[in-house]
C-alpha cells in the first residue's frame, strides 16, 4: 500500500512518452508526404474592352388605339394590364347605321344585278326592235310625203270652195233668222196690244165688279206673258239691226280668210315642206339605229350595266368595312398600357380633330434601350452592332442590337441619343417578366480587342501587387515558386504578361499549404 503512488506516477510518464513520440512521427510523416493539387495551364484567348453607359427601357412600340367610325361605345372588352394579341377585339361602338348601310348596299347591288341579267337578255333585242320601228317610221313618213305632195293642193282648193260655201250658207241663214225675228216682233206687238186692251176693259169690269177677281187675274198674267214676249221679241230683233255681228257669219268669214289666205300662199306648199322635214327626221332616226345594230350597242350597255354592279359592289364592300370597323381591334401585339374611356361613352372617329383615344397599348414583346454617350465614343459604333445589356434589377448580359445613332448633338452636355432594340422572352408585364419598360439598365459597348493573350484563373495568382504576383507551379512533382508579370483582370480571369513555357503546370489549389520545393501529387479531374 505504501508503493502505490511512485507506481501510478511512472505509468503517467511513461505513456506521455509515448504520445509525444507519435506526434513526432506523425508531423514527420506528414512533412515528407505530397500535398494533393490540381493544376491548369494558360490559355490563349482574345481579351475585349468595353466601356459602360447608364440608360433605361421603354417599349419599342406605344399606340393609341382611337375609334374607327364615330359612335357610341357599347362594349369595352380589354382591362388595364391584360395581354393582347393582334387583331383581338378590344370594343364596339354602336352599329345600327352601319347594319342599315350594309343592307341598303345590299338591296341597291341586287338591283344592279337584276338590271344586268335583264339587259343580257333583252339589250339586243330592243336595239333591233328600235331599227324596225325606225324603218317602219320612215316608211310611213314617205308615204305621207307622196300623198301630202299628191293631194295638198287639192284638199286646201277644196277647203277654200268649202268655207265660200259654209259662209253663204252662214249669211242666208242669218238673214232667214232676221226674216223670222221681225215677223216674231210684229206678232208679238200685236199679241200685246190684245192683251193690253183685254186687261184695260176687265179691269174696269173688275172695278164695277162685272167680273170675279179670278178672272182678273188671269187678264194680268196674260198682259204679263205678252209684255216678256214682246221683249224677248225686240232683243232679238235687235241683233238684226244695221252693223251688228253675228258670230256664225263671223266664224264662217274667219275659216273662208284662212282658206283664201292658204290658196294665195299655196299652203300646200308648206304640208309638203313639212312632211319632206318628216321624212328626213325619220331617215336619221333609221341611220341611227342601223348604226347602233351596226356597233352593237347593247354591248355599251351591258358594260354600263356590269360597272354598275362593279359600283354597287364596291358601296357594299365600303359599307361592311364600316361596319367591321365599328369592331375596334388591337393593332399590335402587346399589353393594355391605358384605357381612356367607358361604355356608353361617344367616341370619335380618329379623323376628328376631337378624337381621343379609347386604348393606349404598348409592345412588349421587343423593349427599346435608350442612353446618351459623348460624341467621340458614338462614332466608334454603328447600327446594326451588338451590346450588351444589363438590367440594375437583376438581369445580365442581354444582347440588344443598335438601330438608332441620332444625327444631333445635345449640346449641353455634348452626347448624342442611342437607341438599341432588346427581345423580351416573357413578353408581359406581369410579375415574372423579364424587362419592364421604365427600368434602368447599363450598357456595355466594345471599345476594343486584344488577341492570343496569356489568361490564368485569378485565383492561381498569389500576393498581386503592382503588376506582378506569385505562382506555384509542379516540376519534378514538387511545387516551385516562380515571380510573374500580370495585366489587367477579366471576370475570373488575369492576363499574364510573362512568358510561360507552354504546358507549364500552375497549381490552383492548396497553395497555402506549399513552400519551395514541397512534394506534390496532381489530383486527375
Amino acid at each position: 500500500m505504501t508503493n502505490s503512488p511512485p507506481l501510478k506516477t511512472d505509468l503517467i510518464k511513461f505513456l506521455a512518452i509515448i504520445c509525444c513520440l507519435s506526434v513526432v512521427n506523425a508531423i514527420a510523416q506528414e512533412a515528407t508526404s505530397p500535398v494533393a493539387v490540381s493544376v491548369t495551364t494558360a490559355r490563349r484567348g482574345t481579351i475585349v474592352s468595353t466601356k459602360q453607359y447608364s440608360g433605361h427601357l421603354e417599349p419599342q412600340a406605344e399606340v393609341q388605339v382611337f375609334a374607327n367610325v364615330s359612335g357610341k361605345i357599347v362594349v369595352l372588352n380589354a382591362t388595364i394590364g391584360q395581354s393582347i394579341a393582334k387583331d383581338d377585339v378590344l370594343a364596339e361602338t354602336d352599329a345600327s347605321a352601319a347594319t342599315l348601310a350594309v343592307i341598303r348596299a345590299e338591296s341597291a347591288l341586287s338591283s344592279a344585278q337584276s338590271h344586268l341579267t335583264s339587259t343580257q337578255a333583252n339589250a339586243q333585242a330592243r336595239v333591233e326592235s328600235q331599227l324596225a320601228i325606225a324603218q317602219e317610221t320612215l316608211m310611213t313618213t314617205q308615204s305621207q310625203l307622196t300623198e301630202t305632195k299628191s293631194l295638198a293642193e287639192i284638199r286646201i282648193r277644196n277647203q277654200l270652195v268649202q268655207a265660200e260655201v259654209a259662209y253663204q250658207a252662214a249669211k242666208e241663214t242669218i238673214a232667214k233668222s232676221e226674216t223670222n225675228a221681225e215677223q216674231s216682233l210684229t206678232r208679238a206687238k200685236v199679241e200685246l196690244d190684245k192683251a193690253q186692251l183685254d186687261f184695260e176693259r176687265t179691269k174696269s169690269l173688275h172695278e164695277k165688279q162685272h167680273v170675279s177677281d179670278s178672272d182678273f187675274e188671269a187678264a194680268e198674267n196674260r198682259l204679263k206673258v205678252a209684255q216678256t214676249r214682246y221683249e224677248e221679241a225686240v232683243v232679238t230683233a235687235g241683233q238684226f239691226q244695221e252693223g251688228a255681228r253675228h258670230p256664225s257669219i263671223e266664224r264662217a268669214k274667219a275659216e273662208l280668210n284662212v282658206a283664201q289666205k292658204l290658196v294665195e300662199i299655196r299652203g300646200w306648199e308648206r304640208e309638203v315642206a313639212l312632211a319632206e322635214s318628216k321624212v328626213t327626221q325619220a331617215q336619221a332616226a333609221f341611220s341611227a339605229a342601223q348604226k347602233l345594230v351596226a356597233a352593237k350597242s347593247w354591248e355599251h350597255e351591258i358594260e354600263i350595266a356590269k360597272s354598275a354592279v362593279s359600283q354597287a359592289e364596291e358601296q357594299l364592300k365600303i359599307a361592311r368595312e364600316q361596319l367591321n370597323d365599328t369592331t375596334l381591334k388591337s393593332p399590335i401585339n402587346g399589353i393594355i398600357a391605358t384605357r381612356h374611356a367607358n361604355v356608353g361613352d361617344h367616341a370619335l372617329s380618329a379623323t376628328s380633330p376631337a378624337a381621343k383615344p379609347i386604348f393606349t397599348i404598348i409592345g412588349v414583346d421587343v423593349l427599346k434601350a435608350v442612353w446618351n454617350m459623348p460624341v467621340q465614343d458614338a462614332r466608334r459604333i454603328n447600327s446594326g452592332e451588338l451590346v450588351l445589356i444589363s438590367i440594375n434589377a437583376g438581369t445580365r448580359n442581354i444582347v440588344g442590337t443598335i438601330d438608332f445613332i441620332s444625327p444631333t448633338v445635345d449640346r449641353e452636355n455634348n452626347t448624342v441619343l442611342v437607341h438599341a432594340t432588346v427581345p423580351n422572352a416573357a413578353g408581359s408585364l406581369s410579375h415574372n417578366s423579364s424587362l419592364k419598360p421604365g427600368g434602368t439598365l447599363t450598357v456595355s459597348i466594345k471599345t476594343g480587342e486584344r488577341k492570343n493573350v496569356q489568361l490564368l484563373p485569378l485565383h492561381a495568382v498569389l500576393h498581386i501587387q503592382n503588376g506582378s504576383g506569385t505562382i506555384f507551379t509542379v516540376r519534378e512533382n514538387a511545387a516551385h515558386r516562380e515571380q510573374i508579370n500580370v495585366g489587367s483582370i477579366y471576370g475570373s480571369e488575369i492576363e499574364i504578361t510573362s512568358r510561360l513555357i507552354n504546358g507549364t503546370q500552375v497549381i490552383v489549389t492548396e497553395q497555402h499549404r506549399l513552400q519551395e520545393g514541397t512534394p506534390v501529387s496532381i489530383v486527375r479531374d
